[in-house]
């Protein structure tokens, strides 16, 4: 693991750390480091969040440097870039120290990748070549000083040189994301249009723009107290040899412990695509099947879309410090349908297949054995007792069988 020269306290969230940890067999492509700490909306949650839809896809393995606390000292908060490929912002608070901030410009000029995550458009609006690095930003009194407007109009780009302030939205609500730039990597495949779930819609974001591309845009409907424009959602930015990847959407906050705007599987779908693009220039995965439609809106409660063959895949390759993901859904469609007799003799079926296979990791056994035991019936106990016999699975297995008795 590469190691974050940062001499600040780092926190881990008990709770979610389940959603933290690495979930593919492989060795990922793409060291990422994430950026956190601060923010006017739940960057305790939404890191969390960000890492593993990264991480579920196998290529990116994400480091976390978290930020002394709003008003602390910030001035050994300094991050060496150079072991990372990639740098995800989800930050919006105390300035950075100077010799973080040369590290950050260095590290993009010269090819690194960036991701600029929903707030982190709000941070840092003296600091000239972070908004650059942004392309568009607002909040904290951005202004005509800021650069112009940018919005789509008759299909084309506008760049406003109005005065006003930079940054608003409306009451948060559903809105369609229309594909401007279907063509690039990012949303080649992907829908043209597809309904994303209740979140806030920025608009009037202003700054530099240089060297940038919308990618998707949506409308700001005046009913919800928006421009009556179509906004940049999604965009990317050139800033010397690096390519940054900006998604506005996808909020953290309110009371919930997990946000509805971050399970939309256009948001999860475009961040994992964006970050890859940001990192290599290119996009290798698969357009997933059951993407919202431009009616009906699409969340996964796992932060992917969990079905048999993705759990049995999971399961069989399960290693101590993965995911547990996909047993949690496991458990949860047993107990969803659990007066449809057919579905519960499918997922018994796929729990005797994992424990008699010989490729399935002897660690995912092990929890099929301790946390289904309370499901399972007559037909384990010959697979029980042969697991019996594997002196690394007897402990587990003899638990199973005095659960049967």
């Amino acid at each position: 693991m590469k190691k974050i020269k940062i001499k600040s306290m780092q926190v881990i969230i008990p709770f979610l750390i389940a959603l933290c940890l690495f979930s593919c067999s492989k060795r990922p492509d793409i060291d990422a480091l994430l950026i956190t700490g601060q923010n006017n909306h739940k960057w305790q949650g939404s890191n969390v969040v960000i890492k593993s839809i990264l991480e579920n896809t196998g290529i990116f393995k994400v480091d976390v440097a978290q930020s002394p606390g709003q008003g602390r000292d910030m001035s050994k908060f300094i991050i060496d870039f150079s072991p990372y490929n990639l740098v995800i912002l989800d930050y919006n608070g105390d300035e950075w120290p100077d010799e973080t901030k040369k590290n950050f410009v260095s590290f993009v000029e010269t090819g690194g990748g960036v991701v600029v995550y929903h707030a982190a458009n709000n941070a840092f609006p003296g600091w000239k070549e972070y908004n650059e690095i942004t392309g568009l930003g607002g909040w904290d009194k951005r202004d005509e000083n800021s650069g112009p407007y940018v919005y789509v109009k008759d299909g084309e780009v506008v760049r406003d040189d109005s005065q006003g302030r930079g940054g608003s939205h409306g009451p948060q609500h559903e809105f369609v994301v229309e594909t401007f730039n279907p063509d690039h990597p990012i949303m080649k495949g992907l829908p043209d249009k597809w309904l994303h779930v209740k979140d806030e819609l920025y608009s009037q974001l202003r700054g530099p723009g240089k060297n940038m591309e919308i990618l998707a845009t949506a409308y700001a409907d005046e009913k919800y107290k928006g421009t009556g424009r179509n906004e940049p959602i999604l965009l990317t930015v050139r800033y010397g040899q690096g390519r940054i990847f900006h998604t506005v959407i996808g909020h953290a906050g309110g009371k919930e412990m997990f946000y509805p705007a971050m399970e939309c599987a256009g948001f999860i779908t475009t961040l994992q695509r964006g970050a890859e693009w940001a990192a290599t220039g290119k996009v290798t995965q698969k357009v997933p099947e059951g993407l919202p439609t431009d009616t009906e809106t699409v969340r996964w409660e796992y932060y992917e879309k969990m079905d048999m063959d993705i759990i049995r895949a999971r399961i069989s390759d399960y290693e101590v410090g993965k995911t547990n993901n996909c047993f949690i859904a496991l458990k949860d469609m047993f107990k969803e349908n659990i007066d449809d007799p057919e579905k519960i003799e499918e997922y018994h079926n796929l729990i005797l297949d994992i424990l008699q296979s010989r490729k399935a990791s002897k660690e995912g056994k092990k929890i099929l054995m301790k946390d289904f035991s309370w499901m399972a019936n007559e037909s384990y106990i010959p697979v029980y007792k042969d697991l019996s016999a594997d002196e690394d699975l007897k402990n587990e297995a003899l638990y199973a069988l005095e659960m049967l008795d």
